[in-house]
């Protein structure tokens, strides 16, 4: 009975796994194919892991992973600012993440990093650059509550 359950569980999960992989394989790498450039800046408790950027339809996705710097305490909340410049350096889009919580980091009690997405409508030409900064204060166009 044991076997049949683990044999079961088994076939289970390779089909999830093909699933997966078989979605994850649609989207195309634009900053590994050269299309466009990705800068990380990161803030002065957290850092960009990694980031990539795709297309999804009609838009286009800037996806990465956060991780605080440093084993502090308490967690505390961010935002990812992400600009699109063209290739000759002129800013197209401007987006920023809603507000990130960032878990503390304690060795081995689950995931210390947080994941973060912004979309931009349209295509971007092929030459641009890509910036995203970790920030964690107010912007001037933000109102004080």
């Amino acid at each position: 009975m044991k076997q049949k359950v683990l044999g079961l569980v088994g076939i289970g999960l390779g089909v999830l796994l093909v699933t997966i992989s078989g979605c994850a394989a649609n989207r195309v790498s634009l900053a590994d194919e050269g299309i466009v450039s990705v800068e990380t800046v990161p803030g002065k408790k957290v850092k960009i892991l990694w980031t990539d950027v795709y297309e999804d339809d009609n838009d286009v996705v800037v996806y990465g992973v956060l991780r605080r710097i440093g084993y502090s305490s308490g967690s505390f909340s961010i935002h990812v600012d992400v600009t699109v410049f063209s290739p000759d350096e002129e800013v197209l889009y401007e987006n920023r993440t809603s507000v990130i919580g960032v878990p503390r980091r304690v060795v081995g009690k689950g995931v210390d990093w947080k994941r973060f997405e912004v979309r931009f409508p349209g295509q971007i030409p092929e030459g641009s650059s890509i910036r995203a900064v970790c920030h964690a204060g107010r912007h001037n166009d933000e109102k004080s509550s």
